[in-house]
């Protein structure tokens, strides 16, 4: 197999060869204002991830240009972000719960996806590192919105999920609770918005090689600078190549990323950055759907490895292709208003040729045998984005407000075909793969082709008011209207299905900056989620809604980079589908369903002394079906790992001072508890404890790293959603980096 095609081989020349001459522009300039003495000045913001320390011992304060999150970032600490109001805000002034995960920490622990980015927040756990798919787990008991840079990134299957390559990140926000007031559509629990690396007068220069488990062979590039002597214009270029194995049969794992970005200020007080990315994985499935008897449950024949392929080696293709193009523009038209627009065209394609398991096979009394399906999968994604703010700063006697105005609009057209056939059982201990072809799909043991083509239209127009009722007190006042319609056509079945939702979603939260640092916070909130079918009458579903109270606590002691959280909530969904009492067939379902979600989250993050850093995180979480027609009332829902409890401690100690200066070590502890498996809860899956450790040096230009996850290789299941499908997270993943700044 070629690593990159001939199109990719000529993109990655023409990108390499803009890159290396930006480079040498950008470096060109330096040197010029260097002679002439424009950069005397000591520089006072290193790069983030660059490893620089400042002479105190410390990160240095680094200002973040991610699109709609303008973040004050020092090494773990963000001190800013616009991800939880769309204006940029101090956190301790935003009435929801927010973990920021910076460059920083996602390079000391070695994150290999956002997946992994995520592992020491509060309440998150994982399937482990996939393929297909960020496998976003439920944070307070629903699978996250997610985004990038402020704009939603196009609603696809799990299989097709959009990625994000862990190089092009500056940082993670997790704004917790309903978001729709601001956001649009969505489940109550949380959205996680990804803040992507973006042009820059300051001057970066970095290569980055990496080697690790696997086979993997990494090459990163980052550049960025000024392109003219005034710099108006900044570049950013951000590449990724990447080869290795799969972890599971015989195939390879490959990756090309590309995102270069261009940024235009002719003025302190207007901005213009065009901005484009691709990503092409060329691939196999890692996802083994194994049966809970072998796994969590004792088989006769003993524990399944975790190195079973249960695919087919002649039937295992999984390539996905991304890409995107937007701007981001800003305007301040005087000392009250200021307009943006952000805007973004997003398409994702997918060929998947697959086999994967399907529980026991019950022919077999041994329990051996695994039954098998094949698909063939083409999903295909188009979306635009286009958001509109006006913001207002100003004040009514002694009451400082800051009011925005938004109006947002989203077009998404989505292509579902998929084809699916039973394929040949497969021996769980000694296994034997007969090949797999596309006739499987023509002959007795297919299901069908299935072609789904789906066209959503949103708009929003939303309002809202931060008030500095007092220097101490800050109210948040917001509301948001959204219309929203959705035609579906089964193209099989030739028919068409037209359902048109509007709602109403709105947010009201009062901030107390306190003395020492303490800023207490309550807040309440309600969102919205369209529901796609309609009930045995014809009547489309209406969308759920969600709404959440919650009260906090954010402690930033004076004088320290450390910012410590508590926050306790309650979320109620209403309108969830549940199957029709009426109807015995329980083909049909009402929305008479209600799922509670409430928990205790806490988190620390920051430098508790010079040399040590720490992000410590616990959450506890009861969530629960409280009305349902069937066996999963007073259960948990098991679509995704819900553990009841999860607690995590990563500390790194690096040296900046005597003979040991720049060496850094770091090791952490995630604890997973046990979690309900099945429909109706009927599994437990065992809870796990694993162990991260890192060790880096900083000398001169380069940063030398290793990072373990997993350490002792513990063999343990993230999940079960039901007794057919368990999953294996990762076994350990060693991998070594070598970091060259100039």
């Amino acid at each position: 197999m070629e690593w990159f095609d001939g199109k990719e081989r000529r993109a990655i020349a023409v990108a390499a060869s803009a890159a290396l001459w930006a480079g040498a522009q950008g470096y060109a300039h330096a040197q010029s204002a260097q002679r002439e003495g424009e950069g005397s000045a000591a520089v006072q913001a290193a790069p983030s991830g660059s490893g620089a320390v400042a002479a105190g011992g410390v990160l240095p304060t680094v200002r973040v240009q991610g699109g709609s999150a303008k973040d004050s970032v020092r090494g773990f600490v963000a001190r800013r972000t616009s991800t939880g109001t769309k204006t940029d805000t101090p956190l301790e002034e935003i009435p929801q719960t927010m973990n920021v995960v910076t460059a920083a920490q996602i390079e000391a622990q070695g994150a290999l996806s956002v997946n992994e980015a995520l592992r020491y927040v509060p309440g998150f756990s994982s399937y482990g590192a996939s393929t297909r798919s960020d496998w976003y787990t439920a944070l307070r008991g629903f699978t996250p919105n997610v985004y990038t840079d402020g704009l939603a990134v196009p609603s696809t299957l799990n299989l097709a999920a959009w990625r994000i390559d862990p190089y092009q990140i500056e940082s993670v926000t997790v704004l917790r609770g309903p978001t729709s007031v601001l956001y649009g559509q969505g489940d109550p629990g949380s959205l996680v918005d990804v803040q992507t690396k973006q042009p820059t007068a300051e001057p970066i220069h970095e290569i980055e090689a990496q080697l690790g488990t696997d086979a993997r062979k990494q090459i990163g590039l980052d550049l960025g600078g000024k392109l003219n002597r005034d710099g108006t214009l900044t570049y950013r270029f951000v590449g990724v190549g990447r080869d290795g194995n799969m972890p599971t049969g015989p195939n390879a794992d490959q990756r090309l990323m590309l995102a270069p970005s261009v940024k235009w200020s002719p003025d302190a007080d207007t901005s213009f950055t065009l901005s484009a990315t691709y990503l092409h994985d060329s691939t196999d499935v890692s996802d083994n759907f194994l049966p809970a008897v072998g796994t969590i449950l004792n088989n006769p024949n003993g524990p399944i490895s975790r190195s079973l392929y249960t695919g087919d080696p002649s039937f295992s293709r999984y390539d996905k292709r991304q890409w995107s193009l937007g701007y981001a523009f800003e305007k301040r038209l005087n000392a009250v208003w200021t307009l943006r627009q952000n805007v973004r065209y997003a398409h994702l394609s997918l060929n998947n040729e697959t086999v994967y398991g399907g529980g026991l096979d019950t022919s077999d009394p041994t329990q051996a045998t695994l039954t098998r399906y094949a698909g063939l999968f083409q999903p295909n994604y188009t979306r635009l984005d286009i958001e509109n703010d006006a913001q207002a700063q100003f004040h009514t006697g002694s009451i400082e407000h800051t009011v925005l105005f938004g109006l947002s609009y989203s077009r998404q057209l989505s292509t579902d075909s998929e084809q699916a056939a039973l394929a040949p059982s497969l021996n769980l201990y000694n296994p034997v793969y007969t090949p797999v072809t596309t006739a499987i799909f023509s002959g007795p043991a297919s299901f069908g082709p299935t072609d789904v083509r789906t066209t959503l239209d949103s708009i929003g127009l939303y309002a809202q008011d931060q008030i500095k009722l007092t220097p101490r007190v800050v109210a948040t006042i917001g509301g948001r209207e959204d219309i929203s319609r959705t035609r579906t056509q089964n193209v099989v079945a030739g028919t068409v299905q037209s359902q048109r939702n509007t709602a109403f979603s709105g947010r009201v939260g009062l901030v107390y900056l306190g003395d020492y640092g303490l800023s207490p916070y309550v807040s309440y909130a309600t969102s919205f989620n369209p529901v796609i079918g309609v009930t045995a009458g014809g009547t489309p579903f209406a969308p759920t809604r969600g709404k959440q109270i919650e009260a906090g606590l954010r402690w930033k002691p004076t004088g320290k980079n450390l910012m410590m959280t508590a926050a306790i909530y309650q979320i109620d969904q209403t309108n969830v589908l549940t199957p029709d009492p009426n109807d015995p067939t329980h083909v049909n379902s009402v929305q008479t369903g209600r799922v509670r979600s409430r928990g205790v989250e806490l988190s620390a993050v920051g430098n508790v002394t010079r040399d040590l850093t720490v992000a410590a995180a616990y959450a506890y979480q009861d969530v629960k079906n409280v009305e349902a027609n069937d066996a999963s009332l007073d259960k948990w829902p098991v679509a995704i790992p819900l553990p009841r409890e999860t607690a995590s401690l990563w500390g790194d100690w690096t040296w900046h001072t005597g003979p040991l200066a720049g060496l850094g070590l770091g090791a952490g502890v995630r604890y997973t508890s046990a979690a309900a498996g099945g429909f109706d809860n009927a599994l437990e899956v065992p809870a796990y404890a694993l162990f991260d450790a890192a060790i880096h040096y900083d000398v001169r230009n380069w940063r030398l790293s290793v990072n373990a996850t997993n350490l002792f290789n513990r063999r343990y299941v993230t999940g079960c959603q039901s007794d057919a499908a368990c999953f294996y997270g990762n076994g350990r993943t060693v991998v070594a980096t070598a970091r060259y700044d100039w």
